[in-house]
């Protein structure tokens, strides 16, 4: 049995206007196109290529990725302000 729906599309336009048909927003969009990749720099490429096909710069492709979680910060984690850890009354 062939499921006459289903066809395979490098065309990244067509899939973008198919998956914006469903709903999907960039984030679930660059999730998808990442997915099943685990080098770092090789995802950033995926992520910028992806990017440009949703009309994002490099920029604004990377920081989409990064609000999802796809792709670390390259800024380590601000300090929270006030004491330091383990600095409490008992030592």
């Amino acid at each position: 049995m062939v499921n006459k729906d289903l066809v395979f599309t490098t065309d990244r336009p067509l899939i973008i206007e198919k998956a914006r048909m469903l709903g999907m927003s960039d984030e679930e969009i660059l999730t998808i196109a990442v997915a099943g990749e685990y080098g770092g720099n090789q995802r950033r490429e995926i992520i910028i290529e992806w990017g440009e096909a949703l009309g994002l710069d490099a920029n604004a492709a990377l920081r989409t990725a990064q609000r999802a979680g796809l792709i670390p910060s390259v800024h380590p984690p601000r300090a929270k302000k006030g004491k330091p850890p383990g600095r409490g009354p008992g030592r």
